[in-house]
């Protein structure tokens, strides 16, 4: 058992239960109050990569924050499921002993203080969804947009055999739990609206307590696993990096139609923009920048074969 790691982590969540933001706020992150004449934008422009297209310049502010606001959509769309979906099945599990690994009674103690975190952050989620949808009037379902995303996380580790799923669920956890942080950081910039801005920074706050539990959770599981469950590990984290760490894109299929452009039209805008080194390495590199750290300091990438791996990809050096 790593004593060292847990002291450190008893000492870093401290005041957690008083702090645990989007649960004791007072705030509904109501956005009815948003006046649709105000000439504001959701985010930067540049978190909407693809409003930077040279075909696209000629979309008028309206249909840019169309767009920026149809992407934040999203976002709190996938929010509200994986939480429920699958941080929460970790968080579980954690908590009724239900892994094979031996886990001090702090952090299956504090895994029910995820569970309901979650449940609060994906009501919230769910809830400025609906006020987006009531704002630009939306009654499209958004899961076809959003499928391709989760089928992917589902196939994490889908080439070993089912009795180490556990392993891909955790790893998957481990990485969406790691880098929230830095893309609830990266999506506040430039958001104008209050209950938004008051959404993400309560949500943030609780998502740096989730950070160092799963960062000290790994610290402790990864010295228990047999060298084999050490390589699928390894393997399922890089998956896990490369899907977490590629924007999700199918959301312009919607957007981008909804103003008359075609999908061959909008594939190509998709394809130029994102399908460069910058998106497909640095953004991911950057974007995973404390899960590396972490995986460095834990000799994940001792194993050759797992190094080998990210090396190739260029998520490591």
């Amino acid at each position: 058992m790593n004593n060292q790691a847990i002291d450190l982590y008893i000492k870093t969540k401290k005041d957690w239960h008083k702090r645990a933001s989007v649960r004791i706020s007072e705030e509904n992150y109501d956005l009815n109050v948003i006046d649709s004449g105000v000439d504001e934008n959701w985010h930067l422009p540049s978190y909407s990569g693809i409003l930077q297209h040279k075909d696209l310049k000629s979309l008028n502010d309206s249909q840019k924050r169309f767009i920026m606001g149809t992407q934040l959509l999203e976002f709190v769309e996938k929010t509200a499921i994986f939480e429920v979906e699958y941080v929460n099945k970790v968080a579980n599990s954690l908590a009724l002993n239900k892994y094979n690994f031996e886990i001090p009674e702090i952090l299956k103690i504090d895994a029910l203080k995820i569970y309901t975190d979650e449940g609060f952050h994906a009501h919230f989620s769910k809830k400025m969804s609906n006020d987006i949808k009531e704002y630009y009037k939306i009654n499209d379902d958004l899961y076809p947009f959003l499928k391709g995303f989760f089928e992917k996380v589902e196939n994490i580790g889908s080439k070993f055999e089912k009795k180490h799923k556990h392993l891909s669920e955790i790893a998957s956890t481990i990485v969406s739990e790691s880098m929230i942080v830095q893309d609830m950081s990266g999506e506040m910039r430039g958001i104008v609206y209050k209950p938004i801005i008051a959404m993400f920074k309560d949500h943030m706050i609780d998502e740096a307590f989730h950070a160092n539990y799963f960062g000290t959770l790994f610290k402790i599981i990864w010295p228990q696993l047999s060298e084999v469950e050490k390589e699928i590990m390894g393997f399922n984290l890089f998956e896990s990096m490369i899907i977490f760490g590629t924007p999700r894109v199918d959301i312009y299929y919607f957007s981008l139609s909804k103003l008359g452009y075609s999908k061959e039209f909008i594939s190509k805008c998709i394809e130029d923009t994102y399908g460069t080194s910058n998106w497909k390495i640095d953004n991911i590199k950057k974007r995973m920048s404390q899960t590396l750290k972490l995986l460095e300091m834990c000799g994940v990438f001792n194993i050759s074969s797992v190094r080998e791996c990210f090396l190739k990809q260029g998520l490591i050096n």
